[in-house]
């Protein structure tokens, strides 16, 4: 049962971070190629995808956060 959670959990983070990975390389121009294909980088992801999600997540509340804090402090200033 735990291995059965463990794998999911590992599965849909590693398409979570495949997801930002592809939408990250859609903003990348490369002038004079068709195409992009991230290579090494899928290998990575689908290795260090708990780690990546996780670091990711995390990074996104911090910055939630701080936008929160300077939008409280700009709210006290006035």
């Amino acid at each position: 049962m735990l291995t059965n959670i463990i794998i999911f959990v590992w599965i849909l983070s590693s398409i979570y971070c495949l997801y930002k990975l592809f939408k990250r390389s859609k903003l990348t121009s490369l002038d004079g190629v068709i195409g992009y294909s991230p290579g090494l980088e899928v290998i990575m992801v689908l290795a260090l995808g708990p780690l990546l999600a996780v670091i990711d997540i995390c990074l996104t509340w911090i910055k939630i956060y701080k936008d929160a804090e300077e939008a409280r402090r700009r709210g006290s200033n006035l």
